[in-house]
């Protein structure tokens, strides 16, 4: 005969044991959950750097062709003042030019008349 006591420990060894097994697969699939969001945000870590990689790249670029943009500028406005200033000096002698003419012309009329 079997013995009521020993039932009870085999029926309870078997519940504990299908109670075990339950929170095994519990802890397993948590922990196949907690894998999976790790390794998405790997993968998402490596999405941002190689994007943060890009657009790093891309302004450095850019404040590249700024610079080379305003330096450009800055050598046409330095060759406007060249320019203008050499302008300008011309304008001083078409002027003491105009100037010397109409005073020579002045004295040769001024001659012709007193030689009248």
């Amino acid at each position: 005969m079997t013995d009521p006591g020993s039932s009870d420990v085999t029926l309870a060894l078997a519940k504990l044991s299908e109670i075990t097994a339950v929170r095994i697969a519990e802890i397993k699939g948590q922990l196949a959950l907690l894998v999976q969001r790790a390794d998405h945000s790997d993968r998402r870590v490596d999405e941002l750097a190689t994007r943060q990689e890009r657009d790093h790249q891309e302004l450095v670029d850019l404040l590249a062709a700024q610079d080379a943009r305003l330096r450009a500028l800055e050598a046409d406005r330095i060759g406007r003042t060249e320019v203008h200033a050499a302008a300008g000096r011309r304008a001083v002698w078409i002027s003491v030019v105009i100037a010397a003419l109409g005073l020579a012309i002045t004295v040769i009329v001024t001659l012709l008349k007193q030689g009248v």
